[in-house]
């Protein structure tokens, strides 16, 4: 650990910042002096070297002029009056680190927390804040979270709070520089930049990492091996957790302008579900296979871990009580960055009328199957699951995205639309006989009716994996007596949203090429090789310039599908050949004709 030394760390630090305003100092002098040594030298002055010179090593030196950068509060500051178990157990690490406590404590939404020094310059004077995710106080047990506030502690006890001063200093001086030399179009004077900064970032987010294992060291001496190991292992988890919980749960939603009123409620509520139980042995194998990139700047779990278990330290007991109860007034401030965090033309709503909520966009899926498959009925329900070309046709109709679909999971991602648009039917139609909708985080959305439950989506899945026989669903039909061709029943408006397009895409056949135009906005890409319509390996983010390279109409970028031996040659997806800023149309030269066609159906 050749950075432990706050000495070392200190000295690289000032170090780099000297080097870099010496280089920059040195360039812009050497900008002024062209210009005067050609007029003292030769007694010529050239109008148009002079002005490249003067605005180059103007750019240089007004990058290189510090900023004052003011703090902004991350949420709303807690204070010991209001929360004395909170400061208690923060004020106990500080006594036992013998560390100065932090001026300000501030409640963040993350499953993080964090320290800094704020309010000086370049790391002198200010003072100490904390921050501290509710994220975290929602997942983390006491002696867990005891465990993170010493390893923040640790910043301050090493020195790195103030260390980060220079570095973000000279950091920011860097990338201004380079903002400004890009602004002033002086591309050749960036060269030298982008090679410090590169070579800084490298070595200083290699310091970085260094300190963090430093401060594991003061987070295992004060809670113990177990809770600091544990406290990482759920805090990784949970980061990414609670992130799938978003976009599962809660985004969703979004789209009917409503979201539940406590998101971190209901995050404690999705970790005990049948949900979290699919979900988190995929995130825990991602966390385990990350490996730390250069500019990283924290290790990995497994080396954080694999450094962990090598201290030696004493063992001591878990405490397993819930950090959050540490709050005096949770829920409010559990409430209060919900509302915070959600964009204002959304409605608050409690968890108890989410399930009310989800079966509209169930019934949108039931009014899409009925829709586009005019003759669906619930008695094709069991012949439709047991066929799978039967399967592919109607995931395609029912999912145009499914068109052209060419990756390894095609198979998975047919099934997961059939499960879906099947459950989303046959609920629907349960739901006109009596019975009410009812879910929880995690948990699928199920029908209740005198105390009984139907699960729609376990049925289905029980049908298409053959555990279920077709008496099943008659069975659940005669109870509430639905007939068994059975039919939602679309018209209207209802019938015309179903059908309408993700996006109009126009194919003219020319000379040799094929050109499709379309709106960009809601565009969708068909999952198949644009080159060859080969299955995928992956996507390359690639920009292309409107009109061709010569001309200067702007740019867009694609993620393009590309199979393996296609993976050098995503530029060659697309010629843009235009762009309607009025009406948001883009026109594409396609190379490949099937591609462009699958482009037409998988909007539809």
């Amino acid at each position: 650990m050749w950075a432990r030394s706050y000495s070392v760390r200190a000295v690289l630090a000032v170090g780099f910042l000297v080097l870099f305003y010496g280089v920059a100092l040195g360039m812009a002098l050497g900008l002024l002096a062209i210009p005067y040594l050609l007029y003292t030298r030769v007694h010529r002055i050239n109008g148009q070297l002079t002005l490249l010179c003067v605005v180059g090593a103007g750019a240089i030196l007004w990058g290189l002029v510090p900023r004052r950068v003011p703090f902004e509060p991350p949420g709303p500051r807690l204070t010991g009056a209001e929360h004395p178990r909170l400061f208690a157990a923060i004020r106990d690490v500080a006594r036992r680190m013998e560390a100065e406590m932090p001026a300000e404590v501030y409640l963040i939404p993350d499953v993080n927390a964090f320290v800094a020094q704020v309010g000086g310059f370049l790391g002198f004077g200010g003072r100490r804040v904390m921050g501290i995710g509710l994220g975290l106080l929602a997942v983390d047990n006491l002696s867990q979270f005891r465990a993170t506030v010493a390893h923040e502690f640790g910043h301050f006890k090493g020195g790195e709070t103030k260390l980060s001063g220079f570095i973000y200093a000279t950091r920011a001086a860097m990338i201004r520089t380079l903002e400004t030399l890009a602004e002033s179009g002086r591309t050749l004077l960036r060269k030298p930049f982008e090679w410090m900064l590169h070579i800084y970032l490298r070595i200083t987010q290699a310091i970085s990492r260094q300190q963090e294992l430093v401060a594991d060291e003061w987070s295992l001496r004060i809670a113990g091996k177990q809770a600091h190991i544990t406290g990482l292992r759920q805090e990784g988890l949970h980061a990414t957790g609670f992130s799938v919980f978003l976009e599962q749960e809660v985004y969703p939603l979004g789209r009917l302008g409503v979201v539940p009123d406590n998101l971190f409620e209901g995050y404690r509520r999705y970790v005990g579900s049948s949900g979290w139980e699919r979900v988190q042995p995929k995130l825990q194998a991602q966390l385990s296979e990350r490996k730390t990139d250069p500019f990283d700047s924290h290790p990995g779990l497994e080396e954080r871990i694999a450094f962990a278990e090598q201290v030696q330290v004493p063992d001591q007991p878990m405490d397993e009580t819930p950090a959050y109860t540490l709050l005096s007034n949770a829920e409010a401030l559990e409430k209060h960055h919900t509302d915070e965090l959600r964009p204002k033309a959304l409605t608050l709503i409690p968890w108890s009328e989410v399930g009310a909520r989800w079966s509209e966009l169930w019934k949108g899926t039931a009014n899409r199957v009925q829709a586009r498959v005019p003759d669906f009925s619930l008695a094709r329900v069991a012949g439709l699951l047991k066929d799978a070309a039967a399967r592919e046709s109607f995931a395609e109709t029912v999912n145009p995205r499914m068109v052209g679909y060419r990756a390894p999971d095609r198979a998975e991602r047919v099934r997961g639309v059939v499960l879906h648009a099947v459950s989303a039917y046959l609920g629907s139609i349960l739901s006109r006989h009596g019975l009410a909708w009812t879910t929880s985080p995690g948990e699928p959305l199920k029908l209740e009716r005198d105390g009984v439950l139907v699960d729609p989506t376990a049925l289905v899945e029980g049908l298409l994996e053959g555990t279920h026989g077709p008496e099943e669903l008659e069975r659940v039909l005669t109870r509430y007596a639905v007939a068994g061709d059975a039919t939602w029943g679309v018209r209207g408006k209802e019938r015309e949203e179903a059908l309408a397009p993700a996006a109009t895409v126009e194919v003219r056949r020319l000379r040799g090429t094929v050109e499709v135009r379309a709106p960009l906005e809601g565009l969708g890409l068909p999952q198949c090789c644009v080159l060859c319509c080969g299955v995928i390996t992956g996507h390359v983010e690639t920009r292309f310039e409107v009109g061709g390279l010569l001309r200067d109409d702007g740019h867009v970028t694609f993620e393009v599908p590309v199979c393996e031996a296609h993976t050098r040659q995503a530029d060659k997806a697309f010629k843009v050949k235009r762009y309607e800023q009025g009406s948001g149309l883009i026109t594409l030269e396609v190379p490949n004709a099937q591609y462009a066609e699958f482009l037409q159906r998988g909007n539809a």
